[in-house]
């Protein structure tokens, strides 16, 4: 019998699948689901043609193999497909089956589950196999539990006497227990004589920690009195050195001060009524009426740039810091605010970094540093003066901002003094460099702080 023909039990219906244990089905079943897969969307039973794309992990979910099951049992032409490729698969074993030989098979150490699937594959041919196949899986099981059972009893045996040798060394233990239970009782007969010393040497150190805690808390009242009374001094010093910063914000806005834009039209005008009376030969205020040699440049000129620099450079900022009686003007939140600066810093901290480097740059390099920053209001930096030695710090009156501050101080310096101004603010870069005046923008000192 063909497997075209075997597994019909009727009209349109397949056999059903033999009553064998479930391992032994198995390898038919994966037989089934290997066909569902390769088989054509069309020849596959309508219940099972959606499952086709599925992954063969998947396939196995139980709901899919009863389907499966079902569909071998009542569709002749999935039963048919299946077993043909059970028998192609298994060909040589398939002859054995078809010749009786099943037992040969299984003896020669076919696994039972192969000649069970092959076996259900031949149908009614195959049905002495199958059984056959069902025994062997049967008497291999008996042989593993037996096998296990032996490996159990070992196993017990071995507990066993590893317990007798535990219950021997626990019976010594307890012995020795008994040995150390008796001097125990001895330490605690001994343990009981002092601690009655030691509750009476308690009670005395309780009396003498009571009137230890009477003198804590009349040393405690004293302190707290003398807190008050220096929390008043410590109001009265605030309220006096609030009054000083008041005055002294006070004294800056009165003080006669020029105006930038004054000051730099005046300078303007200065210098080209100098350039005026050269030209005309006219002579200097207060000379005899000869033209005499100008003792001072007209116009102040900017430092040189060191070759295979740029203006921006750090080590550009050091050479120029280095030249004799050089001025340096720092737009102080300018360059704290920079984003290679301290702008996540709160104000006062920012102040403080910038003039510790400052510092440091002053005593190496002997140049004269002043910082102005913004805002009079902000009062003198804490535990400083205006003046720092070689840096100098200005605050703005609140009415003036920090680059006319700069512009000021540029034209208040002899044109024959070097001056070089650190911002990256355009606007006052092009002011002070119309003065003459060296100019580097903040990266370039920023730079100069691992120095």
């Amino acid at each position: 019998m063909t497997a075209a023909d075997g597994p019909q039990a009727g009209d349109g219906v397949a056999a059903a699948l033999p009553d064998v244990p479930e391992p032994l089905l198995a390898g038919y079943l994966d037989a089934a689901l290997a066909a569902l897969r390769a088989a054509p969307a069309t020849d596959l039973p309508g219940a099972l043609r959606q499952y086709q794309t599925w992954t063969p992990r998947r396939l196995r979910h139980p709901r899919v193999l009863a389907l499966v099951r079902r569909s071998l049992e009542v569709d002749p032409g999935f039963r048919t497909a299946v077993d043909r490729r059970v028998l192609d698969e298994e060909q040589t074993l398939a002859r054995l089956v078809r010749s009786g030989r099943y037992a040969e098979a299984l003896a020669s150490g076919e696994p039972p589950e192969a000649v069970a699937r092959v076996g259900i594959a031949l149908g009614r041919d195959g049905a002495a196999a199958v059984q056959a196949a069902a025994e062997a899986a049967v008497a291999d099981q008996v042989r593993a539990e037996a096998a296990k059972a032996e490996s159990a009893l070992a196993e017990a045996e071995g507990e066993l006497d590893a317990a007798r040798t535990r219950a021997e060394a626990e019976a010594a233990a307890a012995r020795a227990a008994r040995d150390d239970a008796r001097a125990a009782r001895e330490e605690l007969r001994r343990a009981e004589r002092q601690v009655q010393s030691l509750t009476e040497r308690a009670l005395t150190l309780e009396q003498e920690l009571a009137q230890a805690q009477a003198a804590v808390q009349a040393a405690r009242a004293e302190a707290v009195s003398e807190q008050r009374r220096l929390n008043g001094r410590l109001a009265e010093v605030q309220a006096r050195l609030a009054e000083s910063q008041r005055q002294y914000r006070a004294l800056r806005r009165s003080s006669n001060r020029v105006d930038p834009v004054v000051a730099e039209a005046v300078g303007v005008l200065e210098r080209d009524l100098a350039a005026l009376r050269r030209a005309t030969g006219l002579p200097e205020p207060g000379s005899p009426g000869v033209v005499r040699p100008v003792r001072r440049p007209a116009r102040r000129e900017p430092l040189p740039v060191p070759a295979g620099r740029d203006a921006d450079h750090p080590e550009t900022l050091l050479a120029w810091m280095g030249t004799p009686g050089v001025l340096v003007l720092v737009d102080g939140y300018n360059v704290t605010k920079h984003e290679r600066g301290f702008p996540d810093r709160t104000l006062e901290d920012q102040r403080t970094l910038l003039l510790d480097l400052c510092r440091r740059l002053a005593r190496r390099w002997g140049a004269q540093i002043t910082l102005v920053f913004d805002g009079a209001d902000v009062g003198p930096m804490p535990n400083t003066k205006v003046g720092l030695g070689a840096v100098r710090v200005v605050f703005t009156d609140a009415e003036r901002i920090a680059d006319d501050e700069i512009v000021a101080l540029v034209n208040a310096e002899p044109p024959e003094r070097q001056v070089v101004v650190v911002s990256s603010d355009n606007e006052l870069r092009d002011r002070v460099a119309a003065l003459g005046a060296s100019v580097a923008r903040s990266p370039a000192l920023l730079g100069l702080d691992a120095r």
